[in-house]
């Protein structure tokens, strides 16, 4: 989602640097690791004076510094270091709600996150509902709190006719979020048997990989169901839409989501979704028009919201048809650089005025 975003910035005219502690080759962006100089002759200050050094310099180069993803290693609140740039936090969910199934962000973590939600000079989030998460979590006024989604290339995700890519004739269901605990693999490996007893001709195509990605094979294999399960290792991004496009639906049984640009992306290559009404979820699968949301944690409600898309060819069409209306409405990755730019731009001006 970075580089989606900077790469759109940069094609606006926008000069951007980003500093990562994985670092990669962004087109048209400059991009660093980010490290604190060692002890030198030149440099005999002790790490966290190198460190606050090191920062400021950051600051004065750059009209913005928007931190994406509240972490423990980079850039903290120090009201030393508030110079010249205006400072954007942009939560993304983990570094608010802690995943199902991973360790706990310590106490001190979570109070340096919330002093930097508090004091920075704005703060983003990329739905409504993850908005409020956020002005809960840091105590803020949801008010202040900017709705700014990830947006989706329609150029990219383009589906073609509907009969050409419903060609393939057997029913393919698709999961493409990986292989965590947070996006409820199991759950859905628990439900492709209750599926199959149904409609035996069904199958699926998981995607990816992670540390549940093992136990969810053994489940299939317990139970029987390897013949209807496809196992893809996961895929570069753009070789997504053509995996898409060969399914019936996707499902997202997530146990907790921000947003789910997952199901934007199903939705562009016009594919209904099934998905855990849980978080973002809410915002971006309209219940009963590009998709249907089930409970979360529970194989039968997600089966028997399977069971009833793969059974409707028609409802399929219209929810697909619908979602595609969606993303082309609210979601285009063209319009939300936009958006991007007119906050920054808003952010700046403010920050010169408080100046």
């Amino acid at each position: 989602h970075v580089r989606q975003l900077t790469t759109g910035l940069v094609a606006r005219g926008h000069t951007v640097h980003v500093v990562s502690h994985k670092p990669a080759e962004i087109r048209g962006v400059t991009v660093e690791r980010f490290h604190v100089p060692d002890a030198s002759a030149a440099n005999l200050r002790r790490w966290q004076g190198r460190r606050t050094n090191y920062l400021r310099g950051f600051l004065r180069r750059f009209d913005i510094m928007n931190i994406h993803f509240l972490s423990d290693w980079g850039f903290r609140f120090d009201p030393p270091l508030i110079e010249r740039a205006a400072l954007v936090a942009t939560a993304w969910g983990s570094d608010i709600v802690d995943p199902p199934g991973e360790a706990p962000a310590s106490t001190e973590l979570i109070e340096l996150r919330r002093t930097l939600l508090r004091r920075a000079d704005a703060v983003t989030a990329c739905g409504p509902t993850f908005a409020k998460t956020v002005a809960d979590y840091a105590g803020i006024d949801p008010g202040h709190v900017d709705v700014l989604p990830f947006g989706v290339d329609l150029r990219l995700f383009q589906p073609r006719e509907y009969e050409d890519r419903k060609a393939h004739g057997s029913q393919t269901v698709g999961f493409f979020k990986g292989f965590r605990a947070v996006y409820g693999p199991t759950v859905l490996t628990e439900a492709i048997p209750l599926v199959l007893e149904r409609i035996p001709t069904a199958r699926f195509d998981l995607v990816g990989d992670g540390v549940e990605l093992a136990k969810c094979q053994a489940l299939t294999s317990k139970s029987d169901i390897e013949h209807a399960v496809r196992w893809i290792p996961r895929q570069a991004h753009e070789a997504l839409p053509a995996l898409i496009e060969t399914w019936d639906l996707t499902v997202i049984p997530s146990m907790h989501e921000a947003f789910g640009v997952a199901a934007l992306e199903s939705s562009a290559m016009e594919v209904p979704v099934v998905a855990s009404d849980v978080d973002g979820l809410r915002d971006t699968v309209i219940h009963g028009e590009t998709g249907l949301r089930v409970p979360p944690c529970d194989p039968q409600a997600l089966a028997d919201a399977i069971v009833a898309l793969l059974r409707d060819a028609e409802l399929r069409r219209r929810m697909g048809q619908a979602g595609r209306a969606l993303v082309e409405a609210s979601y285009a990755a063209t319009d939300v650089f936009d958006r991007w730019t007119r906050f920054y731009d808003r952010v700046r001006e403010s920050a010169a005025v408080m100046a």
